[in-house]
């Protein structure tokens, strides 16, 4: 893929030590640990480095830039040296959050703080679906890619919200409102199949994302010695932004495995897997 356009911000701490942002374009690499191999890693680096030497000597040291993680080189040195990072531009990074669209173009989000970080793989229109709670009368303003849609509780789970016109290969932050414990995304015109896990069932979800009535065949495809109550599924006159789902209890071996769905529903169809844990 090529490089990922980061967004302003500071990096968490390092297994080796700390980045610290000296001023717009100068970064400090203090190094607390040093690596058994003698490269720091520093990922989520979306900014080109110009140069990288040791602070107190001024040696140039040996660096690259793979996509968006720096790895230098240490000079051989019993000390813990403070390498100095000049950038080629204001500091712009990929929070460790942040999720790729998958091949079809859509993100299947469990956040797990208040804003979750995406890129497209190609520029689309998209809509997003949020599956939780929230108070029927609460106001939440909806912004993503530079496009905010005001939407009250009693619909912001029940219909998708969009379209924003998400750029491709650039971080956008998506404010993920309170009660919601899953975000679907996926560009307008999809019709969407996901898996949602239950104490001792999963629902099979079919989103419309599109803007025309959709209709289709969906099956829950198992592993190998699985069994279901219920497989197969059809639908017809799916509204758009609408969701319908089906409730059926699974069986099999412990442990996690992959379940997925196979959809039918146009040229448009799409499919999102899901890791259960039995």
């Amino acid at each position: 893929m090529a490089l990922i356009q980061g967004i302003p911000g500071e990096f968490e701490p390092q297994p080796w030590g700390e980045a610290i942002l000296r001023s717009r374009e100068l970064l400090l690499l203090r190094i607390a640990r040093r690596p058994p191999d003698h490269e720091v890693r520093l990922p989520g680096l979306a900014t080109s480095p110009l140069h990288v030497v040791e602070d107190h000597t001024g040696r140039a040291l040996t660096w690259r830039h793979d996509g968006d993680e720096l790895v230098v080189r240490l000079p051989d040195s019993a000390e813990s040296p403070v390498v100095r990072v000049a950038l080629q531009g204001k500091l712009r990074i990929v929070p460790p959050d942040t999720v790729t669209a998958n091949a079809d173009g859509v993100w299947d989000l469990t956040p797990i703080g208040r804003t979750a970080h995406l890129v497209a793989r190609r520029a689309a229109d998209v809509a997003v679906r949020f599956v939780g709670m929230a108070e029927p009368d609460s106001m939440h303003h909806i912004r993503l890619a530079g496009r905010r849609y005001g939407v009250r509780g009693q619909q912001l789970t029940r219909t998708t919200v969009g379209p924003f016109p998400m750029p491709a290969l650039r971080v956008v932050p998506l404010a993920i409102p309170i009660g919601v414990r899953r975000v679907l995304v996926a560009p307008v015109g999809a019709v969407l199949a996901s898996i949602h896990p239950g104490r001792d069932e999963v629902t099979v979800v079919v989103t419309n994302f599109g803007r025309t009535p959709a209709r289709g065949e969906v099956e829950l495809a198992l592993p190998p010695g699985w069994s279901a109550t219920e497989q197969a599924w059809s639908f017809d006159g799916l509204e758009p932004g609408r969701s319908v789902g089906w409730a059926t209890r699974v069986a099999g071996s412990p442990g996690r495995h992959e379940l997925r769905v196979r959809l039918e529903a146009g040229r448009r169809s799409a499919s999102s897997p899901y890791v259960v844990a039995l």
